[in-house]
């Protein structure tokens, strides 16, 4: 696949009016748009290895998190595990991505991992991996991990659906119960550990990034701490109906 001729249709979504024309800017939205829909995930990771233009990225994040979800009953759950430990490695190995290209990887892995945290596997490589990312003497890091941890909040916390990959409402009830059982209190833990690390650096307040970085976290402490809990009643309802269709 030609990197340029991606490069090139980026450019042209994100050139100023005054410089590319309506039909223009059209035909590159319909090229991707195209690309997506027969992309394989090789050809897609492929790109992310080959190319720093920040949509292109982008793109290709949205893409990778397509493929998945589409693919997911035909796919070794190990291959889905590599997918999303690429991503992240990608992310945390490339610090100078722009903020929306690492919300947007962030957000697909966050849905990778919920779309399998019911298939039973183990979960414990992932809180390793953010566990590092915490405690890496890298504030850039540190902000990465707290990122990453709001986007798994949101993703658990919401109950998006999309019939073409058969998300339904049933799972996500269940993948909220589960996460809430597994993996919340752990979350809470690791962004107070570390707001009380960075709370104890000298001079944190003449220190910007520090300062927003414990301002990250306390939101992330607040949306942990006022968590919309399962009802006793969803989590009967969900013990007793253990057939969902996904």
């Amino acid at each position: 696949m030609d990197i340029s001729t991606l490069e090139r249709a980026a450019g042209t979504l994100l050139a100023p009016p005054n410089l590319v024309s309506a039909d223009e800017r059209r035909q590159a939205e319909n090229y991707f748009q195209d690309l997506k829909k027969s992309i394989s995930m090789e050809e897609a990771m492929h790109i992310l290895h080959q190319t720093e233009n920040s949509f292109v990225l982008f793109e290709m994040a949205q893409a990778v998190g397509e493929l998945t979800l589409r693919d997911w009953s035909l796919l070794d759950p190990q291959v889905v595990e590599a997918t999303y430990k690429t991503l992240l490695e990608f992310v945390a190995a490339r610090e100078t991505l722009e903020s929306y290209v690492i919300a947007e990887f962030l957000k697909t892995i966050a849905i990778i991992v919920k779309r399998g945290s019911l298939s039973g596997n183990d979960r414990e490589d992932l809180y390793k991996f953010i566990h590092n990312l915490l405690m890496h003497q890298s504030p850039k890091l540190q902000s990465l991990g707290c990122r990453f941890i709001s986007a798994l909040i949101e993703q658990f916390s919401s109950a998006w659906r999309n019939s073409k990959f058969s998300i339904t409402w049933d799972f996500h009830l269940k993948a909220k119960t589960e996460f809430e059982v597994t993996g919340l209190r752990r979350l809470l833990e690791f962004s107070l550990t570390t707001l009380h690390a960075l709370n104890g650096q000298e001079n944190i307040l003449n220190d910007e990034f520090t300062k927003r970085l414990c301002e990250k976290f306390l939101e992330v402490a607040e949306n942990i701490l006022s968590w919309n809990f399962s009802s006793k009643l969803t989590r009967r309802f969900l013990c007793v109906n253990t057939v969902f269709f996904f």
